[in-house]
């Protein structure tokens, strides 16, 4: 059994606010995030979900511009004192519509692209994307056209891209959004395998009750830009209806 008071925190929210000008986004948002967890964010649209994943990842402020207070660390070191490169390489993020991330005509180009981007060896790069697409089981799809996938092949190529370059933790935007239950079953159990193995996850969902059968350690539900809820799944229905 993992003892989650010996796990390292691995993000770190403290005392958050983010303003889009006049407009208050986020309100004293406080989150400690450790290794090896799922932490599920939910709550309805517009109540600050996705500009909670842009500040972990550095999207907020590089590509999004607002006022932000607090502070938000990865692995001890503050987001705003870090390049976009350097966060790049510790937080992974996949995105609700996957066709938006893929780049290349060809799954293994798309695999390789950003590890070519780091200038790593060929001979690393051929070895991290054989590693990853054994590990997602989809070493078949290695020399297929991406536009000739399905959208479950889509996100699982998608991900083997962002896995390969080895993020201690990982931000999903929806990921079921655009999946049938077949696939959105296949994909929350790849999911629960990469917390099991080490990786923080951080899932923004709608699809909750989906959610909430791969067990993640911790919920958060947000309303209006603030916490209303942090704790265990199983106490979310005696404090709000996640249904609205």
């Amino acid at each position: 059994m993992i003892d989650a008071n010996n796990m390292k925190i691995q993000i770190s929210v403290r005392n958050f606010d983010f303003y889009y000008g006049k407009f208050q986004a986020l309100r004293n948002i406080n989150i400690d995030i450790p290794e090896r967890q799922i932490t599920a964010i939910i709550g309805p649209s517009g109540c600050g979900k996705t500009t909670l994943m842009r500040s972990i990842n550095g999207l907020i402020p590089y590509s999004y511009r607002g006022n932000a207070q607090g502070d938000i660390q990865l692995f001890g070191k503050s987001v705003f004192d870090m390049k976009m490169v350097e966060i790049s390489q510790i937080v992974g993020t996949v995105l609700q519509d996957p066709e938006r991330q893929i780049v290349a005509s060809f799954v293994f180009n798309e695999i390789a692209f950003g590890l070519e981007n780091l200038g790593l060896p060929k001979e690393e790069i051929l070895d991290r994307i054989d590693s990853i697409m054994r590990y997602l089981k989809i070493s078949h799809l290695k020399d297929r056209e991406t536009f000739q996938l399905s959208g479950g092949e889509k996100q699982k190529v998608v991900l083997a891209g962002v896995l390969a370059m080895n993020p201690k933790i990982l931000l999903l935007d929806e990921p079921l959004a655009s999946l049938d239950p077949a696939s959105a079953v296949e994909s929350l159990q790849v999911i629960r395998k990469l917390a099991d193995d080490g990786i923080s996850v951080i899932i923004v969902e709608h699809r909750v009750e989906d959610v909430l059968q791969i067990k993640p350690e911790k919920v958060m539900y947000l309303d209006e830009g603030e916490i209303t809820y942090l704790g265990a799944a199983k106490g979310l229905l005696n404090v709000v209806d996640y249904s609205k």
